[in-house]
């Protein structure tokens, strides 16, 4: 489109300055060079990551220019140039030098958005207050430890972040901008807030992650509109009561502060869908909690919990629950009334017995009970038919019920360190497992039916008392890794040569004399760990691997195979002898 004299003149400069030619485009952009053209006129320019030191003075020349993009340059001060150009609208000076802005900003008073994100500004201009339009201020990741008082006159703000800087203190007149939506105050230093915050009563967002702050305003009740309050990662030992009037929150991120009791009227907080609680020093929750009837993820990860409510039975709608890493000794009944719960996470407590009501849970995906003290399972843990991981490991367990056969949509299950002495022949029927973990048990056996798990793709049975394998494991075709370590083998059966997919086979640490001539069809072995073993002779069949990388034979009776071992070295096998 033609542009006039004046401008395209500019524009060769400008092209000039930064070594490269600048095309019109349609649509302007901010990762990207280019210009745009209205009525005949440029009104948007991108001059991306182009190493500007400083701006161009023939910029001035375009007067009609809307939406500047200079992000990621070298911009260490700006020229009054930039400030003549007072049709500007959105102005983007992020990721350059800046460690200050001119009063002359005020000149811009057209402007709707400034961004100023992730330079090196100590302080701001009292002028900035002057930019009357401005919709959306961005200063994050800078050096600011104070706001102007003046920043309180931008009625019309939307949007201001100011996350990532050295704040100690907000101005009161914060409160003055009765038109912003958004507050990003996350990794600064503050330590409390003002009174005046509840005069933002539009406000929607307030994010105040990883700040210093020891308590919140009961003021902070009058901001009818929140929808989202992060709080993760300050000093906040207690909650107002107030809070239960934020009747349109929705999100409420409370995670890593000190607190040790929540207020009743956080079961007030109807509209909230999610709650993380995680890494605090509660002893218990209110009864309250079982009334959020919209909430679909409860995290409670990382506190003091011995017990947990009954109520939470009634939280109808909860998909997500985590409870890991308390001093919980027992579930309540009234968890198998969560229809819709997918993952539950009770890892690293003291529970010592799942309730029956668990088998209630339809929907549950995954089972999380790593490092608790349960002997036994309830029969209707068989009763889960969307249960996909199942993590029962290092508990006391001594046996599996019959049930567990039906678990049709199990996909990993971990029973390692427990006290197992078998493993049920219905084991067999699980119809799409790909990982089982039964490491560091007691097992004697495996039971023939493990050859029906086609599907399995890691099989996990070192640290146990097996003294022999069944012919069927030989007919585990998707099988990629085999951990056979520190059991008691004394032979492998010849079947092992059918497992065409398997990578990793791990049989240190055993008391075997010899391994079939079968394991030369392995194809695909690429690891191959024999360790500590008894072997006196190795199969000539190795040499037919063509995927194999590692072999370690040491700590055996071998002699006499230093040519053979030789030839697998020029193949290009590293040998641990």
């Amino acid at each position: 489109m033609t542009i006039s004299e004046n401008e395209q003149k500019a524009l060769e400069v400008i092209e000039e300055h930064i070594g490269e030619s600048l095309l019109e485009v349609s649509q302007l952009e901010r990762y990207s060079l280019g210009y745009y053209v209205h009525d005949q006129h440029i009104t948007g320019l991108s001059l991306y990551s182009c190493r500007l030191m400083n701006i161009p003075k023939e910029i001035k020349a375009l007067t009609s220019l809307e939406h500047i993009y200079l992000r990621g340059n070298n911009l260490a001060d700006l020229s009054d140039e930039l400030f003549s150009l007072s049709s500007l609208k959105i102005l983007d000076l992020s990721e350059n030098d800046l460690d200050s802005l001119s009063e002359s900003i005020s000149a811009l008073d057209q402007l709707k958005e400034l961004h100023l994100e992730s330079n090196h500004l100590k302080n701001l201009p009292k002028s900035i207050g002057s930019l009357s339009f401005l919709e959306i201020l961005d200063l994050s990741e800078n050096e600011l430890e104070t706001i102007p008082s003046s920043l309180g006159k931008m009625n019309k703000l939307q949007t201001l972040d100011l996350s990532g800087n050295n704040i100690i203190k907000l101005p009161d007149s914060i409160g003055e901008l009765n038109s912003l939506e958004i507050l990003y105050l996350g990794n600064n230093q503050l330590q409390e807030l003002p009174e005046s915050i509840q005069n933002l009563t539009s406000l929607k967002r307030l994010n105040l992650r990883n700040n210093k702050i020891i308590e919140l305003p009961e003021a902070i009740s009058k901001l009818s509109f929140l929808t989202s309050l992060f709080l993760k990662g300050n000093k906040i030992v207690k909650l107002p009561k107030t809070i239960g009037e934020l009747g349109n929150l929705i999100y409420l991120g409370l995670t890593s502060n000190l607190l040790k009791t929540l207020p009743e009227s956080i079961g007030s907080l109807f509209s909230l869908d999610n709650l993380s609680l995680s890494s605090n020093e509660l002893k218990k929750v209110p009864e309250s909690i079982g009334n959020l009837k919209s909430l679909f993820r409860l995290e409670l990860s990382n506190n003091e919990l011995i017990s947990l409510p009954l109520s939470l039975g009634n939280i109808s709608n909860l998909k997500i629950l985590r409870c890991d890493h308390n001093n919980l000794t027992e579930v309540p009944d009234s968890i198998g009334n969560l229809n819709d719960l997918e993952v539950l996470n009770l890892e690293m407590n003291n529970i010592k017995e799942l309730p029956e009501s668990i088998g209630s849970l339809k929907s549950l995906k995954e089972l999380n009970l790593y490092d608790n003290k349960l002997t036994n399972l309830p029969y209707s843990i068989g009763k889960l038919p969307s249960l996909e991981i199942l993590d029962l490991s290092k508990n006391q367990l001594q046996e599996l019920p019959e049930s567990i056969d039906s678990l049709n949509s199990l996909v990993e299950l971990d029973l390692s360190t427990n006290n197992l002495i078998n493993i049920p022949e219905s084991i067999g029927t699980l119809p799409l497992i790909k990982t089982f973990i039964l490491g560091f048990n007691r097992l004697e056996t495996i039971p023939k039916s493990i050859g029906f798990l086609t599907t399995l793709e890691v099989f996990d049975v070192g640290k146990n008392h097996l003294k022999e394998l069944p012919q069927s494991i030989g007919a585990l075709t998707s099988l990629r890794h085999l951990y056979l370590y520190y059991n008691e083998l004394k032979e492998i059966p010849d079947s092992i040569g059918s497992l065409h997919s398997l990578k990793y086979l791990y049989l240190g640490n055993n008391k075997l004399s010899r391994l079939p001539e079968s394991i030369g069809y392995l194809k695909s072995l690429k690891y191959l760990f024999l360790r500590a073993n008894f072997l006196s002779e190795l199969p000539l069949s190795l040499e037919s691997l063509p995927s194999l990388k590692y072999l370690n034979i040491e700590k055996n009776n071998l002699k006499g195979y230093l040519d053979f071992l030789h030839k697998l070295e020029v193949q290009g096998i590293k040998i641990l002898k």
